[in-house]
């Protein structure tokens, strides 16, 4: 039926109303092939855009890695090898606290201290006073002392379980640029029944105080 009734209005209509249908009709799919295209143009702009968000994003990244790794490759490391009692047979025995440099080049401007604590009051040394030293120059993996003494009748009584002592270690130290500086700090309890020291905390942050 509603072929019959479009062929009757084919009929009735004049040539120039047919060319005016089909000019619209043509221009309807021209606009409608445009707009396709543009659809098309606009996603693509848009995978353009996420595609070079991704690369800068990719070599942000890839610069911060790359920055990382040289940071820790060109700068020093200090920690301590280990910490243990020497001369236990003298009136004075002694903490020996051996420390090195990990890193593979030099560090600078080195202060380095150590303090005893038993049962959580620092214990005078009466031997070296001064509880800091300025290590200067500290190379890499070149072994480095600072000792500590204490009063035998104290030392008598870490050893035998009666009182707690503790160490702490403190490294302030700059790398070659000289613009950063550098903090290690640990914590070493005694233990009387293995007659060891064991790492009891610590941070790389350090504090502009007097040790």
């Amino acid at each position: 039926m509603a072929e019959e009734q479009s062929r009757e209005r084919s009929r009735s209509e004049s040539p120039v109303e047919r060319r005016e249908r089909e000019f619209l009709r043509t221009e309807r799919s021209l606009v409608g092939r445009l707009a396709q295209a543009v659809k098309l143009a606009d996603f693509m702009a848009v995978l353009m855009v996420l595609a070079t968000f991704f690369s800068a994003y990719a070599t942000w990244r890839t610069a911060r890695v790359t920055s990382a790794i040289f940071a820790v490759s060109d700068r020093p490391f200090l920690g301590v090898q280990s910490v243990g009692f020497e001369a236990t047979d003298s009136e004075h025995p002694m903490i020996a606290v051996d420390f090195r440099n990990y890193g593979s080049i030099q560090a600078l401007s080195a202060i380095v201290g150590a303090r005893a604590l038993i049962d959580g009051k620092a214990v005078k040394d009466p031997e070296y006073p001064m509880t800091e030293t300025d290590a200067g120059i500290l190379s890499p993996n070149v072994p480095h002392a600072f000792n500590l003494t204490l009063p035998r009748d104290l030392y008598q009584a870490v050893v035998a379980g009666k009182s707690n002592l503790q160490v702490h270690v403190r490294m302030l130290y700059k790398g070659p640029a000289g613009d950063q500086k550098f903090c290690y700090f640990e914590r070493f309890a005694y233990d009387f029944r293995s007659g060891i020291f064991g790492a009891s905390g610590g941070s790389d942050h350090c504090g502009s105080e007097i040790f």
